[in-house]
């Protein structure tokens, strides 16, 4: 091997202290085959964002396999890679016994190898690392990478003192909770202002911006009241119902115009059966039956399952869009024997009624819930802008610690 190839593997890391030498992962991992013959043991999970944790404690709607024999064996301290994944850091060093896909790649510590799988974990989930083997991976696509086992054994790694090693994976245990911790305070401060607003919206939907206007019963249990001047209307008295006639596979990745689909994302479609004031939400779908709303004016495409509100009258299109997206779902659950709603009727549509103020007061209220919304969305910006900050912190701090860049035996 020339130097030039042995700088250009050794590039991603920078330059290491010269205390530490270079080696290949070889020479510290062996790739493990034994499999599971009874399928028992606890199935584990390789994600991006976690490392391996057991699939028990995910959110996980995958159906998993019928039988787990075969399945490849995982010992606390072996690093496991998601072959298809590891571009995107789906990987890590396990820290317990369990079982994984055959599928995934699993290597374990060669006795007496230089190996604190503390160390290596934040290691090889490292940016530059991934970068790394991403740089060494092949496939067609960039989405179908593969890391396979003889590229992955060859590739070059740092090795530090074992005591270093140890001394570094605990500083980043520290100060990785410490940055954890906050980006979970700011995340609960989203969910807060989220919930805030959603209760902003409620109020002034039930009762408006009046608090002393005179109040009549709804004729729902779950509104309650309502002011006296406002009318409960069933939606079609308010607007025309349709649905869209596209399927998701004409959508084109660059048309001219938004295509309304089953779930949260916006397609692209060259062209439009729409155009104008419009409420949708998908009688069906991914995002959640009742949680998908969409308000748009002007031209656009609609899916085939996705209902279309239009051409409104006695109400603002704006207003009946905040109304159906924060009542439907609760109202049709309470009218339902069922826990979840699997699909929208177009009768249950139709009939949903809704609490109806005139309309300079629905302008009022429109204009509050603007405001108030404004205020909220530029606090969720901030945090989100804090949050992101912080990711970036935290793997800046864990490349820099794993390639020597700052020297942690003091502060271990």
């Amino acid at each position: 091997m020339t130097l030039a190839q042995l700088d250009l593997e050794q590039a991603w890391a920078g330059n290491v202290p010269s205390r530490w030498r270079w080696s290949r992962n070889k020479e510290l991992l062996a790739e493990s085959l034994s499999v599971s013959t009874e399928g028992t043991e606890e199935l584990l999970s390789v994600s991006h964002l976690t490392g391996i944790t057991p699939r028990s404690e995910k959110n996980v709607t995958m159906t998993a396999a019928e039988s787990l024999d075969g399945y490849r064996l995982v010992d606390a301290g072996d690093l496991v890679i998601n072959t298809m994944w590891a571009w995107m850091g789906a990987l890590g060093v396990s820290k317990q016994a369990g079982i994984v896909s055959p599928a995934y790649g699993v290597y374990r510590p060669r006795p007496n190898a230089a190996f604190c799988p503390g160390f290596y974990d934040y290691l090889y989930r490292s940016t530059p690392y991934v970068m790394e083997m991403t740089r060494l991976s092949r496939g067609i696509w960039s989405s179908r990478l593969r890391i396979y086992p003889d590229v992955f054994l060859s590739m070059a790694i740092p090795v530090p003192p074992l005591e270093e090693q140890r001394a570094i994976a605990d500083y980043l245990d520290r100060e990785t909770a410490r940055i954890d911790t906050l980006i979970e305070e700011q995340q609960r401060l989203i969910e807060m202002l989220q919930e805030r607003r959603a209760s902003a919206v409620r109020a002034v939907l039930l009762r408006g911006l009046d608090s002393d206007a005179p109040l009549r019963a709804s004729g729902s249990e779950l509104l309650g009241s309502i002011p006296s001047a406002w009318n409960m209307v069933p939606t079609r008295h308010l607007c025309t119902i349709t649905t869209g006639d596209e399927d998701s596979g004409n959508a084109t990745e660059d048309g001219a115009y938004p295509f309304f689909v089953r779930g949260r994302e916006v397609l692209r479609s060259n062209s439009y059966a729409f155009d104008g004031e419009a409420v949708m939400t998908p009688g069906d779908g991914q995002g959640g039956t009742g949680k998908v709303f969409h308000y748009f004016d002007g031209k656009f495409q609609a899916h085939q399952r996705v209902y279309v509100f239009t051409d409104f009258h006695g109400i603002a299109g704006r207003y009946f869009y905040y109304y159906l997206s924060t009542f439907l779902r609760p109202i049709a659950l309470a009218g339902s024997n069922t826990v979840t709603m699997e699909s929208l009727r177009r009768p249950l549509l139709a009939g949903f009624r809704v609490a109806v103020p005139p309309l300079d007061e629905q302008a009022r209220i429109l204009g509050y819930l603007d405001e108030q919304n404004a205020k909220i969305d530029q606090l969720i910006s901030e945090t989100e802008r804090f949050i992101k900050l912080s990711q970036e912190r935290r793997a800046a701090l864990i490349t820099a610690a794993v390639t020597g860049q700052i020297d942690v035996r003091e502060a271990a």
